[in-house]
């Protein structure tokens, strides 16, 4: 672990192979992130060890099969938040995915553009997923949330309150 990051105190912890993982469309496990030493049910950093993770690892996941709302947000730029107007005409239920399309992915080519920021969805949005009980939520950019954050004291606060919080599974880099 780093020094937690941010007035949130965010930190993640990573897989150890000659590269990383972070690549390519990917689901976060629940062990991912964390709010300085506290993660989702408990999970700490004492659950790790040079091997890896002793619970809430990605072999935990269970399948899912499931209804999806995909929400196309198209034509936002870097810090542009995603907000409860945008899924206004969604009806979601527990259990539900809901997915949004930013358009992001085009930027894919261009590494500089890319990982210069992404629009996400915003804190509320992200508090009115859990409050509805979706098993999973992801973007087509390389985190989930806007970046530069809506709080720029609290980078990565979107999925780290999901993950950490409700145990809300989050799938990046989509297609």
């Amino acid at each position: 672990p780093g020094p937690a990051l941010g007035d949130n105190c965010v930190d993640w912890s990573h897989e150890v192979v000659s590269t990383t993982m972070q690549l390519g469309t990917h689901l976060d496990a629940l062990c991912h992130l964390r709010m300085g030493d506290a993660g989702y049910d408990g999970f700490t950093l004492a659950d790790s060890t040079p091997a890896g993770v002793t619970r809430l690892g990605i072999e935990t996941v269970p399948q899912i099969v499931t209804r999806g709302w995909l929400v196309d947000v198209a034509g936002r730029g870097p810090g542009d938040v995603i907000g409860l107007d945008d899924v206004t005409h969604i009806d979601v239920e527990p259990g539900d995915a809901v997915l949004f399309h930013t358009g992001w992915g085009a930027h894919w080519d261009d590494p500089d553009r890319y990982l210069s920021g992404e629009p996400g969805p915003g804190l509320e949005l992200g508090e009115w997923l859990a409050e509805r009980g979706v098993s999973l939520t992801g973007c087509d950019t390389w985190s989930y949330g806007p970046v530069p954050a809506e709080h720029p004291d609290r980078p990565f606060e979107v999925p780290q309150h999901l993950n950490v919080r409700h145990g809300v599974f989050i799938v990046e880099n989509l297609d």
